[in-house]
This record gives structure tokens, C-alpha cells and sequence, in this order.
């Protein structure tokens, strides 16, 4: 398989398991190649670094989480594999500009604003 297949398979095969705990050790035994050797292939191959890559790909997740529902915060921390609440909310508002609370109200406050524009009610 050339390299080009292969990260194609490996990029799907992160996406479709980014529920579960997902590190740089674990994607390295599924790939069978050492951790530094894959990660300088995936950064070759992608332009960026796998652990970032794959924090990019879960908060990502979450925000699609938290827009669609009201689950707690702390269940989609957990779900996507971060260690603790502390610790999703810190990557979520380094990414994102605030915590996933905030944004997630203003998600809401623009919902409701879109709603009203739609339907031409104050």
C-alpha cells in the first residue's frame, strides 16, 4: 500500500474512532509503525501533527454534539475520550474562544434568532 492509501485509510479509520480514547500510542500499533516514524509521516502527509489532528477532529465532534442537543457537557467529554470536564473545557476554549457553556448558549441565542428571521415574528 503506498503512503498516500494508507493515511487515507488511517485518517478514516481516526474519524470513524474518535468516540473511544484515541492517543499517539494507540494509532501507532494500529498503523504498525513506531510512534515517531508515524507521526513524522503524518505530519508529512497531512501538514499537521497527529496528536493535534486528532484534539481538532474531537472538538470538533463535541461541537456538533452540543449543538444538537442538550447533553451535559461533562457526557460529551467523556464520550470523546478526554480525561476529565477541566480538561475538555480547556482545549475547547483554547480552540474556540470561550467554554463549551458560552458557546453553546450563543449557538442557542443564534437559533432562536435565525428562527425569528425565518418565521418574521419579534
Amino acid at each position: 500500500m503506498n503512503t498516500g492509501a494508507f493515511m487515507h485509510d488511517l485518517l478514516d479509520w481516526i474519524d470513524n474512532n474518535l468516540d473511544s480514547r484515541l492517543d499517539i500510542e494507540t494509532v501507532s500499533r494500529r498503523s504498525g509503525y513506531s510512534k515517531w516514524h508515524l507521526q513524522r509521516l503524518f505530519k508529512e502527509h497531512t501538514g499537521y501533527p497527529l496528536a493535534g489532528y486528532i484534539r481538532a477532529q474531537k472538538l470538533q465532534k463535541s461541537v456538533e454534539r452540543l449543538s444538537r442537543s442538550d447533553e451535559p457537557i461533562l457526557n460529551v467529554a467523556i464520550a470523546l475520550g478526554f480525561d476529565s470536564q477541566q480538561s475538555f473545557n480547556r482545549s475547547f476554549k483554547r480552540q474556540y474562544g470561550q467554554a463549551p457553556g458560552a458557546w453553546r448558549r450563543s449557538v442557542g441565542t443564534m437559533e432562536a434568532d435565525k428562527a425569528i428571521i425565518r418565521t418574521g415574528t419579534h
